[in-house]
């Protein structure tokens, strides 16, 4: 029985998107607990949301029944940001899809393989998104070997170590919890510079914790502490096209003066930061969270994220206070630490994302994920969702999400950079 280009479209459509769907959300904790599209809406490919930007000035005690009124109302302002464009893509081969024409199953076995494999590393590079800066500054040149090999450190923007100088809270290694190649992987395209013009070279292979090498000579000259971004294929979007996350919400107010197109001055519109270098403590933790929430609504629900290092820290700590160190079900059916302030009990969750050193404590009903619509295949319109690349004997699937991220009050949420155990 021949194998029709139909029925794997149809595979792809009806077994492996839904799987893909199904699964990619449970991939990380943000991912699976941050509302979608709630309080905003997409026109000219932005995203908007209505933001709150004073409060009313109309109320009064009145000395007397016979005194005037104060007229006052609210405002309102409209915070946007723009539409990010995520894709991932897995090629089959005309061979594999021949090789398992008797078996409907083995067919799906491949696509399923490539469609969990897929679903799992964009998972992973939308949480590391979800915790950056927007500008999408993965690692920063330390020195190169040759015009092929290159020597990489985390990015710094402490004394101005670092050519793009709009990055916010970089500060370097901290505890060693990720790398400057943890996000680096072969056959990625990676622009090094300005993002106004970066060099580009593919990566061949990852040579250690610190070291790549390229497929071919960089088109550019090495410039110490350089930025290093990920780029499309061709090779665009330097700077310009990830996903504007906490890290560019919860900013200093020194480091940028707004966000999302509205003014850090506006109330409820500066986040809760601290950036003094030094040993996590729960009092810095509690500080924080009590500024933070302040400016939350009722109901509202909080989770606190770190990586390894502050994760077992703030675990020491508990064990020091004689507290039991509890790991139990606290969001959704993750696990994590308890922490309480009397205001509430907050789960503490370790996320391996977590940029190194830095605690964040979010506000999860203050963050929406906007969308289009859902993850999905790019169709084409004769062959379903998969169609043969021109001049080659492999077909080609590709995922698209049309997204990002924004906040509708930073002020009720919190920033920790430079921590240590």
């Amino acid at each position: 029985m021949a194998l029709l280009l139909t029925n794997v479209s149809n595979a792809l459509n009806k077994i492996i998107l839904p799987y893909i769907q199904d699964n990619f959300n449970k991939q990380t904790i943000l991912l699976d607990q941050l509302k979608r599209n709630t309080g905003v809406t997409f026109m000219n490919d932005n995203f908007y949301a209505p933001v709150r930007t004073s409060r009313h000035g109309g109320v009064t005690n009145l000395a007397n029944d016979g005194n005037v009124l104060v007229s006052g109302k609210a405002s309102l302002g409209q915070a946007y940001v723009g539409v990010k464009i995520i894709t991932g893509t897995f090629d089959i081969s005309k061979l594999t899809l021949d090789a398992t024409r008797t078996s409907k199953g083995a067919v799906e076995n491949q696509l399923t393989f490539q469609a969990s494999t897929l679903a799992s590393d964009f998972a992973k590079s939308v949480n590391r998104q979800y915790y950056s800066d927007g500008y999408g500054v993965i690692a920063e040149e330390k020195g190169s070997v040759s015009a092929t090999t290159m020597s990489v450190q985390l990015p710094t923007n402490l004394g101005a170590q670092t050519q793009d100088t709009r990055l916010l809270e970089c500060d370097g290694t901290i505890n060693g919890d990720i790398g400057p190649t943890d996000y680096i992987q072969p056959g990625m395209i990676l622009g090094v510079g300005s993002a106004a013009g970066s060099g580009t070279a593919v990566v061949s292979a990852v040579l250690s914790a610190t070291a790549i090498s390229f497929t071919t000579t960089m088109d550019a000259d090495f410039i110490g502490s350089a930025p290093i971004h990920i780029v499309d294929g061709s090779g665009g979007g330097a700077g310009t096209s990830e996903i504007q996350g906490m890290k560019l919400a919860l900013s200093s107010s020194t480091g940028t003066s707004e966000y999302a197109h509205v003014a850090r001055s506006v109330h409820g519109w500066t986040p809760q930061i601290g950036t003094t270098a030094g040993a996590l403590t729960i009092s810095a933790i509690e500080q924080q969270y009590l500024a933070a929430k302040k400016y939350a609504q009722m109901g509202d629900q909080y989770a606190i994220f770190v990586n390894t290092t502050l994760y077992k820290k703030y675990g020491d700590l508990l064990t020091a206070m004689r507290r039991v160190v509890n790991e139990t079900e606290l969001l959704g059916g993750w696990t994590g630490l308890e922490f309480a302030a009397g205001a509430g009990k907050v789960g503490v969750f370790l996320d391996y994302d977590v940029p190194d050193g830095e605690v964040f404590i979010v506000n999860l009903d203050s963050w929406t994920i906007c969308q289009v619509s859902d993850l999905g295949w790019l169709e084409d319109v004769r062959e379903g969702a998969l169609f043969r690349r021109p001049d080659y004997i492999t077909y080609q699937a590709t995922m698209a999400w049309f997204t990002n991220l924004i906040c509708r009050a930073p002020a009720a949420n919190g920033h920790l950079t430079q921590k240590t155990a």
